[in-house]
């Protein structure tokens, strides 16, 4: 009887520390099936001119009558793609007064419930390279930082045109999220790809820099250019400094012409990588580790479970026979 106490109360303890120590991954399952819903029913309601036209009247139909937010959002695509233009050229013009610092911009820009948007959101983020697919929020919250990628106040937002720079920032790895934890594996000519309301837009990287968190001159807008800025803290696991990644808007021909103009400027390239190996450096060896003891620790629960099941298997074996 003592036996099967322990047996049992050895399983117990087993089972609570296997859900202490594996709920950041169960977090982390259920926050990426929520994006993935996010993301779905956003590049449903702003997908492309060319996949709507091949929907039957049926579908359309059908699409008008399932929720009166998506018609909302689909009448309001215009009018929220102005507001958006008319907002970049207004921070352009004022020459971002109000930037100060590059991570405390919490406030959003505008208020996007008059154009339907009721959560914030305001783009898709794919990171190819990286295999990352996000959200993107308007306004670094706590709350919005701990769901996906945020788009920071004063900065530009992410849509065609020049004088601007979107800067989108995330946590560099969240409750077992990787996010942009990975950002260290970019590279001068890699490229990534934001959905907005209106548009898919194709960005290039261009340069990788490291700067300190009050450094904001460094995310400015650059006049005549289209930016993309990715920002996040660095080293791993720290936040003394950020980890800068510059991309420009790649036209439809302009990814081949990019990786030329890219090819003849080797001193920018050798620079940028001259960044990611020293960051690579600091903090390479602790992304590593983190994955994976974290896999010996599964192995070794799973050998512990293994070792106490035919344990007991085979002292009720042995207590069968003996009877």
């Amino acid at each position: 009887m003592r036996r099967k106490i322990r047996i049992i109360f050895a399983g117990i303890v087993l089972l609570a520390g296997f859900l202490i120590f594996s709920w950041s991954d169960i977090y982390h399952m259920k926050v990426s099936l929520d994006n993935k819903k996010k993301i779905e029913a956003y590049q449903k309601t702003y997908g492309s001119t060319e996949k709507k036209s091949k929907e039957t009247k049926e579908d359309a139909q059908k699409e008008k009558e399932d929720t009166v937010d998506k018609n909302l959002h689909v009448m309001k695509n215009e009018e929220l793609y102005q507001a958006m233009q008319s907002y970049n050229q207004k921070i352009y013009e004022n020459g971002q007064a109000d930037l100060t610092d590059p991570w405390a911009y919490e406030a959003e820009s505008m208020d996007l419930s008059e154009y339907g948007v009721k959560d914030g959101m305001i783009a898709v983020l794919f990171i190819p390279k990286m295999k990352v697919t996000l959200p993107v929020y308007l306004g670094a919250t706590k709350e919005k930082m701990a769901k996906g990628a945020v788009m920071l106040g004063e900065t530009s937002f992410p849509i065609e045109g020049t004088n601007s720079n979107c800067v989108i920032a995330a946590h560099r790895g969240w409750k077992g999220i990787p996010m942009f934890r990975d950002i260290e594996a970019l590279e001068v000519g890699d490229i990534m790809t934001v959905q907005n309301c209106e548009e898919t837009l194709t960005y290039q990287v261009t340069k990788l820099k490291v700067i300190m968190p009050d450094d904001s001159e460094y995310i400015m807008i650059q006049p005549g250019k289209n930016m993309l800025t990715l920002i996040t803290c660095h080293p791993y696991r720290q936040h003394t400094r950020r980890y800068l990644v510059y991309c420009e808007l790649s036209g439809k021909n302009s990814k081949k012409d990019s990786s030329q103009a890219a090819k003849e400027d080797k001193e920018k390239i050798n620079a940028s990588e001259k960044v990611r190996k020293l960051a690579i450096k600091e903090d390479g060896k602790q992304i590593e580790l983190d994955t994976i003891w974290r896999k010996v620790v599964y192995i070794l629960m799973g050998v512990i479970s293994i070792c106490i099941v035919t344990g007991y298997l085979v002292r009720r074996k042995r207590e069968h026979k003996k009877r």
